[in-house]
């Protein structure tokens, strides 16, 4: 796993050093999240604990971070009060609700039998902002979505998944592109429910049970993909 965390490290010190970049992302007036690159040794740590082993895990994807949750930690899908019940030494306890409705998942599968049989990711690694809004990759200008969404490609052929779950229709629509182009050489699954959208009132307990089952059924093998 170091080998993803030096692929990310390493292309947003490129890209905070790429003219080009800089300025299309001034014109456009657009900020990279950089929760990543701050607490870096923070997610190294985590990286360490929860993926001590090299496996073939099927593979969570969402979209890119958010500003509120893992734009902050740099960590996919996990806020600060999440990232503090799986690592030790955290002082801080922000909170977003896709992060928790995440977290909610690992409790009920158990952190050991999670992480040994999922992996967790965005097509972006880094999130964006404009005018005080998060932004998604799929908004991005048109050169900057490659650039920004490229990096993915590689971190699977390091992971190597069983299976990749979109988190999202669009998310869904990159992959199968990806895939179309010969890009991205692994099976791609039925999407599954946006997590902040499964977080919101009573459809945290309803897509809880889904996430499970299907997690379940994909480690074990027994699903159709």
């Amino acid at each position: 796993m170091e080998r993803i965390l030096q692929l990310h490290y390493k292309f947003f010190e490129n890209m905070q050093s790429d003219l080009e970049i800089r300025e299309t992302l001034g014109r456009e007036k657009i900020t990279v999240l950089d929760g990543f690159y701050k607490n870096f040794e923070l997610v190294s740590r985590y990286y360490k604990t929860v993926y001590s082993n090299q496996k073939a895990r099927v593979v969570l994807c969402g979209i890119n971070p958010g500003r509120n949750g893992a734009g902050k930690t740099g960590i996919p899908f996990l806020d600060f009060d999440s990232v503090s019940q799986l690592i030790s030494n955290i002082d801080k306890r922000d909170k977003e609700l896709s992060a928790q409705f995440i977290k909610s998942i690992i409790d009920e599968l158990g952190s050991e039998t999670y992480y040994k049989g999922v992996y967790m990711t965005n097509i972006s690694w880094f999130g964006f902002v404009k005018n005080n809004k998060n932004l998604n990759y799929y908004d991005l200008p048109g050169s900057l979505q490659t650039i920004f969404t490229d990096s993915f490609i590689e971190e699977m052929d390091i992971v190597e998944p069983k299976v990749i779950v979109p988190l999202s229709q669009r998310v869904e629509m990159t992959l199968k592109q990806m895939k179309k182009e010969g890009k991205l050489q692994y099976p791609i699954a039925s999407r599954l429910p946006h997590p902040y959208y499964c977080s919101i009132g009573k459809n945290a307990i309803k897509y809880k049970d889904v996430y499970v089952r299907r997690l379940n059924d994909l480690i074990k093998d027994k699903s159709n993909v």
